[in-house]
């Protein structure tokens, strides 16, 4: 071996998975629940290698077989429905909330579209007028003007 450097302990690798907080998170179930499943012998995940505080690991095997558990157990989907209803009730409300401002919008714009409504039928009278004031004006003779006529029109 050199001098100056020292050999490094192989390190062990982390086993892939799911800790058993994710794995009942994509489950939808309990972590009570999965650990009943696990003492019942359904499945058997790995270890995590810490001396102490040693986890469970679940792999893709593992939370396909409690997939299927969870299925069939109605106790175990009680608590993903819930969340599940609850989720879907939080997306409606946020949904009945973004059309409620929408209506807001949409009637603000429509106030503004009659308000411009208005103003142009009001400037298309305005011109109309102004366009028979010329074709009478138009129409008058020299004679007319010297008399001053074209001061009525």
């Amino acid at each position: 071996m050199a001098k100056g450097k020292l050999k490094s302990k192989p390190q062990a690798e982390k086993p892939q998975g799911l800790s058993t907080a994710q794995a009942a998170e994509q489950l939808g179930v309990s972590v009570e629940w999965l650990r009943t499943q696990i003492a019942a012998g359904a499945v058997t995940p790995a270890r995590s290698s810490a001396k102490r505080n040693a986890r469970y690991i679940f792999s893709e095997t593992d939370v396909a077989a409690l997939q299927a558990l969870a299925a069939e157990d109605p106790a175990a989907g009680g608590t993903a429905a819930l969340a599940r209803v609850s989720q879907l009730e939080a997306e409606r409300a946020n949904l009945l909330a973004q059309v409620a401002w929408e209506r807001a919008i949409a009637q603000e714009q429509q106030k503004a579209l009659e308000a411009e409504l208005a103003r142009t039928e009001k400037l298309s009278a305005d011109l109309d007028l102004q366009r028979s004031r010329i074709e009478a004006l138009k129409a008058l003779s020299a004679w007319d003007r010297v008399l001053g006529r074209h001061k009525t029109i």
